[in-house]
């Protein structure tokens, strides 16, 4: 039986911090926490469970190493201007 790996199929590694390292759904959620929506707001949104929603803002404040949202919303907000 071959791996993934041997067959090419292997997803490509993600970062283990910073901005890249964030899943679309994390992005997504850490986007909706920037604008000032509560866990369970961003729930409501995105139709998943609050629970949900705070394992990926959880992970978000991990892998860009901040402890509060203030400092999740500049991180958006500073990758975000990038893309202009």
């Amino acid at each position: 039986m071959q791996t993934l790996k041997a067959t090419g199929r292997a997803r490509p590694s993600r970062p283990k911090s910073g901005w890249e390292a964030l899943t679309p759904a994390e992005v997504q959620v850490a986007r909706l926490v920037s604008i000032g929506m509560s866990n369970r707001a961003v729930a409501a949104e995105l139709m998943v469970s609050p629970h949900t929603v705070n394992t990926h803002v959880r992970n978000a404040f991990l892998k860009l190493d901040v402890s509060s949202r203030v400092q999740l919303t500049r991180h958006v907000l500073c990758y975000d201007a990038a893309d202009i």
